[in-house]
């Protein structure tokens, strides 16, 4: 029994309090003392609470795909499920007076987090929606007759601990509805802070703020007057409260707190869980789902395999594997074999990183024997000296990598390389670890300062390793003394790709080159001092994936510098969907081009022949010298002939270049033939130097890796990994197709380890990568401190996702997100829908409305609309497989787990002569009907909008800142912009990367028109509005969905009508994850703005020209009232603003030339032609030369 625990989600009644701890639900005395289990699901619980008779319990947990609400009776027994929702917002919030539960969802709604109420009753039935428009939280206030006052709380995307002192558009607010009559007004709107959680407790609504900068308890009067704090929480936040009307019980860092009255101070509560720790427990790792690498050796015999943060040495065929990393304390990262017997990799035992360098095969330590490395005050420079290892190594001074490395603060003064032989200010000799922990087989390599190693290549001869970090440093580690020396940084981002030349003398890598993206690739010598660094390209374009062929003579890479556009098919553009292509630099200058005209012309012998003595063995034991000539080398930059493609990650074989080769698909996944297709993978592709082919080795693969002496290709795929000949494609039945079995690795992880390790790395990357390097003033040491030994209390993943979430919010920054794989329950499917809105009848089950198709749009089809289903409203759905529909919990039960499953329904319908007839249809549910609501809302907006001005303005919606939003743009730009007046709508925008292309398009402004013979005029450019334009924007618009709306501002594009937006402007790049795969994202990018506005877009939001609220009750009367005040404001702007029209077919000059005028005569002599008489003709000698 222990008396730590990670407790969450509180509530009680009468002498007991409820919660969620190891992701289940739990009971205890309120007083304090031993808990028990209530559930024992092990699926994510949230929000237990009590009915209002303390009977039963509700609270939400994982069923299917997603959550959905459960019941049970209090002292066990009876559960079930109350919902089949399968939408991933639904919320559980309480109980209402009568008994029902109250709960949140976004289903029937067209965006997700538009989550409106319902009531639950117990017994199954169907929910009932309720009449506030999308809430948070609802609290009923006590009866005054036959009306109850009601306080919602709205917005409010993301919880206040999750995005600390948060103040952007979507900051809780609380509305109240003082008598019941269904007008909201604000409460306490004057508050500048994040407001949820309201409550009722003797006349007063209590609720949860952190205006003051903490996240605390507070209340006033209905009237808004009299504030009062409750609670004096300033080291973490008061999360979660629940009150029975009297008392109040919340969280704050995983402890459970006691709010006797208003007029007491909160006590914790002292429980104990009577637990085993489930989730805890150490166990087997599944190596498939966490493979994370696998790297052979120099003869392709084995590999270095990566999953889970251990490494692992596993022979290809039989054989059993041998562990060089494998401790949940640790995270191993980018293990590569060096040399024949050790291992170099990354690793950040001792909570920072570090480099390894570990011998394989060294003998185990056993019993208690000291672990040691060098002697006792011996640098590791001497003791490698003292052992007589001379590698001819003539570097520059050895510097530790903390004086060479740039930390966050000093990322921009990187920019500028430091050049071979410069010395640091300050430097050490790395020592050869002997920490506890590290056996004395085991070189560490460490780091004075913080750094992210992203890549590392061993030399062939195993003596050097290329190392190159986030931060744009590149290195050379030399292996005998454990010294790293500095060989070339930059200011534009990180380094990660690296290759040494076969004699292991030459080392290059593409750098970053610009701010916008390019890079280059790089050379330099790592045996001469004096070399300096040598541009192989200029940095005009994107070059990368640099690799030496196997003979030396030249370094191929990738490159896309092929400009061959695309025109566009649905609007006036081109683009350059493909435009990579391999190149080789010719090293030396005499190296001809592989693929150019020789003296002695093509061999007369096979092809299939040709290069076998520069293969044979014989030929091949000694290692060609590189040889390098930088003069010019640019010039000598050859094109490998094939076809501009879509290539990554080139690399060597014998003879041959290989890369990762695609084909192009859409984004979003709408052009598949069908919703079940998978986006094609990739291919690998061989070129053959020799025969000068172009074949396919691999058909589908996500990466690969070629053996050192280029013979073997290791393939990873679908958490698998095969090994196949370099040389040619084989059979899958080959038995050179070599299937690696991973299940010879066996390791344990211990979960608790593996999250503090997890903490820790979460931690240092929001101090290496945040967008401030002062951290925004905020004590980020002291962060960790506080929330670091909590971490022990943790009972399950889900709690560390929640503690690394509240850790995030200390930053007080957008974009800080935690994203774990999608929980799901074991060997079920998702929800299915039907794509219309349903009611129970008389009859059955009554069809009330089909929603109607999009047919560019292949998520919009409502399945009872598909040819031959013949469903209409009015229509009764009996019967879902042959099962009669449930006459008051209606088909959603039957439809668990149907989703992309064909299901058969029982349709009766009423025949002319009143008559009912029952036949059968086979449909496939929907796995969500957003897509299909957004499109019929966006519909509806537009028919509005068509009404309100007879046809004249047009309506475009914008629903993100990705590939779906420019979709959607695009999918009514040419109609709607041709309209007398455009209303642009980007609220509920959730953001992404186009708002520039999007400004662009909708900024334009008609300069000219094109008039052809037969057709209509059209305006120059295209797509540009023909009027004055509106933006709608709202709380919901956010990250480049406040761009987009800041931008309109400043451009003046047109006048901003809505709320405040979200105010998140410090952009991601989704870079690193945590060793189990959880996403963790550093705010890195952050925005400043023209025109006066600077910084304060982030944690703001961007306020409205003309500000329009949405009242709760609007959404209730399905009112617009944003969308009506748009309108409005077209109407008075077109009186002011003529629309720009084509151009009346008259005014332009005639074709037609004048007559042609008289002949001109000469003047004669003035003293021969009598005054008024006629010139005669000039002669042709006397015109002026050159004119006729």
């Amino acid at each position: 029994m222990s008396s730590t625990a990670y407790l969450r989600y509180p509530d009680l009644h009468g002498d007991l309090v409820t919660f969620v701890a190891e992701d289940d639900v739990w009971m205890a005395p309120v007083t304090g003392g031993r808990a028990w289990r209530v559930s024992s699901m092990q699926l994510p619980a949230r929000s237990p609470k009590f009915s209002p008779n303390g009977e039963h319990l509700a609270w939400q947990v994982v069923q299917g795909g997603a959550p959905e609400i459960v019941t049970a009776d209090a002292d066990g027994g009876n559960y079930r499920q109350l919902t089949f929702w399968g939408s991933q917002s639904t919320r559980l919030k309480g109980f209402n007076s009568a008994g029902q539960v109250v709960a949140t969802t976004s289903v029937e709604q067209e965006d997700s987090r538009l989550r409106w109420a319902f009531t639950v009753p117990l017994d199954g039935a169907a929910p009932v929606k309720l009449p506030y428009g999308p809430v948070e939280t609802i609290a009923e206030g006590p009866a005054v007759g036959d009306e109850r006052p009601m306080v919602i709380g709205s917005m409010l995307t993301r919880e206040q601990a999750w995005w600390k002192r948060y103040r952007g558009g979507t900051a809780g607010k609380l509305w109240i509805d003082a008598d019941g009559n269904g007008e909201f007004e604000r409460l306490v709107p004057e508050l500048d802070g994040n407001l949820s959680d309201p409550m009722w407790i003797d006349g007063r609504v209590v609720f949860l703020s952190d205006h003051e900068g903490y996240g605390n308890l507070y209340s006033v009067t209905p009237s808004g007057t009299d504030l009062r704090r409750h609670t004096d929480f300033d080291a973490f936040y008061v999360r979660h409260p629940s009150s029975d009307g009297s008392r109040i019980v919340f969280e704050s860092a995983g402890r459970l707190w006691l709010l006797p009255s208003l007029d007491a101070e909160a006590q914790p509560l002292d429980i104990v869980l009577g637990s085993a720790g489930t989730a805890r427990r150490p166990r087997p790792l599944d190596v498939g789902k966490h493979l994370a690498g696998a790297v052979p050796d120099a003869a392709g015999n084995a590999s270095v395999v990566e999953t889970h943060g251990t490494l692992h040495w596993l022979t290809h065929r039989d054989g059993p594997s041998r562990v060089i990393e494998a401790d949940s304390t640790v995270r191993a990262r980018l293990g590569r074999p060096l040399g024949e017997s050790r291992a170099v990799y990354v690793a950040d035992r001792h909570g920072e990183e570090a480099i390894y360098i570990k011998d394989v095969f060294a003998e185990v330590a056993v019993g208690a024997a000291p672990l040691s490395g060098a002697a006792p005050g011996l640098p590791a420079s001497q003791a490698a000296a003292d052992a007589g290892d001379d590698t001819g190594l003539v570097l520059p001074s050895p510097v530790s990598a903390g004086s060479a490395v740039a930390l966050p603060q000093a990322v921009q003064q990187a920019a500028e390389p430091r050049t071979a032989g410069q010395e640091p200010e300050s430097s050490r000799e790395t020592e050869i670890s002997s920490k506890p922990g590290e056996s004395s087989s085991t070189v560490r390599v460490e780091f004075d300062r913080p750094t992210r190693v992203s890549q590392l290549a061993p030399s062939p001869d195993g003596k050097r390793v290329g190392v190159a970090t986030e931060y744009g440093e590149v290195f050379v580690l030399d292996v005998a003394s454990a010294q790293l020396f500095p060989v070339a940084s930059t200011g534009f981002g990180a380094v990660d790709q690296l290759a040494f030349s076969p004699d292991s003398q030459w080392l290059a890598w593409a750098e970053p080159s610009s701010a916008d993206g390019r890079t280059k690739i790089r050379l330099r010598s790592v045996l001469d001092t004096e070399a300096p660094v040598i541009d192989v390209t200029d940095g005009r374009f994107t070059d990368h994936d640099p690799s030496f062929t196997t003979d030396g003579r030249y370094l191929a890479f990738l490159s896309e510098r092929s400009f061959d556009p695309v025109y566009d098919t649905h609007r006036f553009d081109l683009s350059f969907p493909s435009s990579t292509k391999p190149f080789l630099a010719a090293l030396a200058a005499g190296t001809p081009s592989p693929f150019g005209p020789t003296v002695s012309g093509i061999p007369a012998v096979d092809p299939a022949d040709a290069g076998k003595a520069d293969r044979d063995p014989e030929t091949t034991a000694t290692v060609p010298d590189v040889v390098v000539d930088a003069e010019r080398i640019g010039d000598r930059i050859i094109a490998v002939p094939v076809p501009q493609g879509r290539y990554e990650k080139l690399r060597t074989a014998d003879s041959a270049l290989l890369w990762q080769a695609a084909d192009i698909y859409g984004v979003t996944g709408d052009g598949r033939a069908s919703a079940t297709d998978r986006d094609p993978a990739s291919r690998l592709e061989r070129f053959d130097l020799v025969k000068k082919d172009l074949s396919v080795l691999v058909p589908a693969l996500d990466d690969f890796e070629v053996s050192g002496d280029g013979t073997k290709v290791v393939l990873r795929h679908d958490s698998g990994v095969r090994v196949v000949p370099a040389s040619a494609k084989v059979e899958e039945d080959s038995g050179e197709n070599i299937r690696v079995e991973l299940d010879r690795i066996r390791v344990r992880i211990d979960p608790v380890q593996v999250w503090g390790q997890a903490f820790d790395e979460a931690w240092r990357l929001q101090r290496d990568f945040f967008w401030a390097p002062d951290m925004g003033g905020l004590d980020w040491e002291g962060v960790h401190s506080r929330y670091r030994p909590l971490v022990q209390n943790l009972g399950s993943h889900d709690d560390l996702v929640d503690l690394l979430w509240e850790m995030h919010g200390e930053l007080g920054t957008s974009h800080a997100y935690v994203t774990p794989a999608p929980v799901t329950e074991p060997g079920s499917g998702s929800q299915g829908f039907l794509g219309a809105d349903l009611r129970p009848g008389a009859g059955g089950w009554e069809v009330v409305r089909i929603l109607g198709a999009e047919s560019s749009d292949p998520q919009a089809t409502s399945p009872l609309s598909a040819p031959g289903a013949d469903v209409h409203p009015g229509d009764i759905i009996a019967a879902v497989d042959g099962q009669p529909v449930p006459a008051n919990e209606g088909p959603a039960p039957l439809l668990a787990g149907a989703a992309g499953r064909t299901v058969e329904l029982t349709i009766v319908s009423t025949n002319d002569d009143g008559a009912p007839s029952q036949r059968r249809i086979a449909v496939v549910p929907l796995r969500s009907e957003e897509r299909l609501r957004y499109q019929n809302w966006v519909h509806a907006n537009r028919r509005i909008v068509r009404e309100a001005s007879d046809g004249a303005y047009g309506y475009l919606h914008i629903p993100d800142m990705v590939a779906n939003g420019w979709s959607q743009l695009h999918r009514d730009l040419d109609q709607e912009a041709a309209k007398q007046a455009l209303v642009v709508d980007v609220r509920r925008n959730r953001g992404g990367h186009t708002s520039q292309l999007v400004a662009e398009l909708i900024g334009r402004k008609v300069t000219a028109w094109a008039n052809p013979r037969g057709g209509k005029p059209t305006p120059y450019p295209d797509h540009a509005p023909r009027g004055p334009v509106v933006i709608l924007t709202d709380e919901f618009a956010g990250s480049d969905g406040d761009i987009i709306t800041q931008v309109s501002k400043l451009r003046s594009i047109g006048p901003v009508v809505g709320t405040r937006t979200w105010g998140g402007v410090v952009g991601i790049d989704g870079r690193f994850h945590l060793v189990d795969g959880t996403v963790v994202n550093q705010p890195r990018y952050a925005y400043w703005f023209t025109g006066g506005v600077g910084w304060d877009v982030e944690n703001r939001g961007v306020e409205p020209d003309i500000e329009v609220a949405f009242p709760p009750h609007a959404y209730v009367a399905g009112d617009d009232p944003q969308l009506e005040h748009g309108v409005g404001i077209l109407r008075e702007m077109l009186s002011e603003i003529p629309t720009d029209q084509p151009p009346a077919m008259t005014g332009y000059r005639s074709l037609q030339p004048a007559p042609l005028p008289p002949r001109p005569q000469a003047a004669p002599d003035s003293a021969a032609v009598p005054k008024g008489a006629v010139p005669g003709p000039v002669a042709a000698s006397s015109a002026v030369p050159g004119r006729h």
